[in-house]
């Protein structure tokens, strides 16, 4: 009797490990969605409806409150500008996102489509209102940040500070 309970325990605690190697080492990291309500927070960032974040992986847009200058010399909101477009490419069909990995203030960074956008990072840079992250991300948009600012589209019509530096010159106050 001692023996077959010592199996079965055995067998149940072999089973939740199994189970817990299935959740944490999955080689396919879970998605977000389908189904999962996601807002734009601005031209990167997102939010679920149960509050969990997602920053989109590869990209840098403009901060919500930053200016860009156009051609003319005129100041827009390209931050703003940024966030809207998100916002659009959302409303075009369900969103689902791959998380790859978890940034440094406990976002979940994802690639993330939606019906019609094979990748909305990818387009937010095309469209010229995000850029590419470089070296962080094996420059995945580089090709679309060229032809962004060979078009003149978006930030790249006219002269627009970096979205990292203009973080470091105006730092968060809360």
């Amino acid at each position: 009797m001692a023996q077959q309970l010592g199996r079965a325990i055995a067998l149940l605690l072999v089973l939740g490990l199994v189970l817990l190697l299935n959740r944490y080492c999955a080689l396919e990291p879970e998605s977000v969605g389908p189904g999962a309500k996601l807002v734009a927070v601005d031209g990167d960032s997102l939010r679920a409806s149960n509050g969990d974040e997602y920053r989109i992986f590869g990209i840098d847009a403009p901060e919500l409150h930053q200016t860009c200058t156009d051609p003319k010399g005129k100041e827009w909101d390209c931050g703003v500008q940024a966030r809207t477009l998100l916002r659009k490419l959302l409303k075009s069909g369900e969103v689902s996102c791959v998380e790859k990995a978890t940034d440094k203030y406990g976002r979940n960074v994802a690639q993330c489509r939606s019906a019609g956008v094979p990748d909305l990072g990818e387009t937010m840079v095309r469209e010229g209102f995000a850029i590419d992250l470089g070296r962080q991300t094996g420059f995945a948009y580089a090709g679309a940040e060229s032809e962004a600012r060979a078009a003149g589209r978006g930030i790249w019509a006219g002269t627009f500070q970096r979205p990292g530096a203009w973080r470091q010159d105006h730092p968060r106050t809360n």
